[in-house]
């Protein structure tokens, strides 16, 4: 019999992702996000509601429950800070606690913003969450591990993937000229992760081949901004002028964002960038041929 796994935001670009892999896997997968969607196969769902979510997931009894919600909207969050709470720290403790109920793995995905500057392994407890956003993913942590459980919690660190309005999208889609080049901050660091590469690493978990913990899952690289831009151009085989520049040198932003670097302990060497690049541009070169070829 084929095991079931319930997804939380499932219409995300990590939940979409990732419900597609496990499906082509052969799990049940149930996805279900804020609003129905009968084309894609989402039920919609108030996590924010707790009756009705443990409600829920006791009437789907999955073997596993997987989180991609999040309130992401860094910027809004900062005037929001009650809804960023609701959704990023008490959603995943009711996640948590039905799945404690259930004796069932719940996995959750977390974030390098829990951090302030810096290198942080898994074990480390400095904390410094240095906005809004960031501070509602550290207490849905805290919120997690209070709870108890056979829980996993993965922090990964500048998301990119298929089928999302992203920062790939940004430095390959925006027009420039040696008149008017994209800028592109210099001393923003941090390490960026491919979907595929995350999904796989929770794959490991749903498999039971790694023991419940906090794991952090991104490229090996700590790179800027600047130097991510020339990768993700590189990757496709683009020539675009850019020029480096520091965030003095920009309007300011309503939100301050860490320049950090999660360190892996526990996994193998991860790819580097480039290496996950390549592999996100030819996933996205395969998907355009294959829907090319359906509707011929």
């Amino acid at each position: 019999m084929n095991k079931k796994i319930l997804v939380f935001g499932a219409n995300g670009m990590l939940g979409a992702y990732l419900s597609k892999h496990f499906t082509e896997k052969g799990y049940e997968v149930v996805k279900t996000d804020m609003f129905d969607n009968e084309d894609n196969n989402i039920v919609g769902k108030d996590i924010t509601n707790e009756k009705e979510l443990k409600v829920f997931v006791y009437e789907q009894n999955p073997d596993f429950v997987i989180n991609c919600a999040a309130y992401t909207n860094v910027n809004e969050a900062e005037s929001k800070p009650e809804l960023a709470n609701t959704v990023n720290a008490k959603a995943p403790q009711y996640m948590a606690e039905i799945s404690k109920e259930l004796q069932i793995p719940f996995i959750h995905i977390s974030t390098n913003e829990v951090f302030g500057d810096g290198a942080y392994d898994e074990d480390s407890r400095e904390f410094n969450p240095l906005n809004n956003y960031a501070k509602s993913k550290r207490k849905g942590e805290e919120y997690i591990e209070e709870t108890g459980g056979i829980n996993y919690i993965f922090r990964t660190s500048w998301l990119f993937g298929p089928g999302a309005k992203n920062f790939i999208k940004f430095v390959t889609d925006t027009e420039a000229t040696e008149e008017k080049p994209l800028t592109i901050v210099k001393d923003e660091l941090g390490c960026p992760t491919y979907v595929g590469y995350l999904t796989e690493k929770i794959e490991g978990a749903v498999e039971s081949k790694i023991e419940p913990g906090i794991y952090h899952v991104c490229s090996s690289d700590y790179i800027s901004r600047y130097e991510f831009a020339l990768e993700i151009l590189k990757a496709q085989g683009i020539e675009k002028p850019i020029i480096p520049v520091e965030k003095n040198d920009l309007p300011p932003r309503p939100v301050i964002s860490p320049s950090n670097q999660l360190i892996n302990t526990k996994f193998e060497q991860a790819p580097t960038t480039h290496e996950m690049l390549v592999e996100y541009v030819s996933e996205i070169k395969k998907e355009g041929e294959e829907y090319s070829e359906q509707n011929r």
